[in-house]
């Protein structure tokens, strides 16, 4: 084999401080409207352009096993209208490619539909229900920033399923078009990073510094921040080890010749090889 492999890893990636987070970070976004219902409604109401005069939580940070596939769903604010309407209103905080973010909603929407169909029920009991996904990034390259999807007849786009279910996508990257609701414009700058400049953002911005304001909300998110980086750490680790070893199997190097070709430092790579041997 000519030359050596260098694969160099970048660190894990950064959790935020209490301080840093904002409306776009998960736990935030769920804290802030979870708590402040007020603004799920108008959010709603923005983005639907209808009106909805009050909601109730089916629960929050609901899990949905997935006993066939081994995942598990969280909802982040899992409500339900005067309509019996149900909403998922996710903010997405990592970048999804189209086809990630598609599939992903897909998923969501099966688990959504088998935990609201009690064991037993006719499948006419589905409620209607409605996928909010929140991304701070472009979607299918950014050519709208609202796409609403429904099941439609190929042959024709008149026939529409009627099954009742419904998937929007708010991208803040996108373009504005002339049917984006001019409500919505605000809240797509505000996602960017921009300073809250109408009532309904100002109304989140004071959420979100009202919450921030809140010592045991502080201690709640400091308790979570030390849970997700211990988490990030063990599968970091695992993933790097797993790593190592398909080098070690593909050049036939020893592991500490793998672990300097991936610029690993003499102190972690003695960690590495206790991982090893047992492993």
């Amino acid at each position: 084999m000519k030359g050596e492999c260098i694969m160099v890893y970048e660190d894990m990636p950064v959790i935020k401080s209490w301080e840093e987070l904002g409306f776009t970070d998960d736990y935030m976004f769920k804290l802030v409207l979870s708590k402040h219902p007020k603004l799920i409604i108008k959010l709603l109401e923005i983005i639907l352009q209808v009106k909805v005069r009050e909601i109730r939580f089916k629960e929050t940070e609901k899990q949905i096993k997935n006993s066939y596939e081994g995942h598990g769903i969280r909802f982040d604010l899992y409500v339900e209208d005067e309509n019996n309407t149900v909403y998922d209103i996710e903010m997405q905080t990592g970048y999804y490619s189209s086809l990630r973010l598609a599939k992903r909603m897909r998923f969501y929407q099966g688990a959504f539909d088998v935990d609201d169909l009690a064991a037993g029920e006719d499948y006419i009991s589905l409620k209607k229900s409605i996928i909010i996904f929140l991304c701070p990034f472009k979607f299918l390259d950014g050519r709208r920033c609202i796409y609403t999807f429904q099941n439609y007849c190929q042959q024709d786009k008149s026939i529409l399923l009627p099954d009742e279910a419904t998937k929007i996508v708010i991208s803040s990257q996108g373009n504005i078009t002339a049917d984006t609701p001019k409500a919505l414009i605000p809240i797509l700058s505000y996602m960017n990073g921009r300073k809250a400049d109408s009532t309904f953002t100002k109304e989140i911005d004071n959420a979100i510094k009202l919450e921030k304001n809140i010592e045991a909300e502080r201690m709640s998110y400091m308790t979570y921040e030390m849970k997700i980086r211990e988490f990030k750490q063990a599968g970091y680790h695992l993933g790097r080890l797993e790593d190592i070893k398909n080098l070690m199997q593909t050049t036939q190097w020893s592991a500490e010749k793998v672990m300097n070709s991936m610029k690993i430092t003499k102190t972690e790579q003695k960690k590495y090889l206790t991982m090893l041997q047992n492993s």
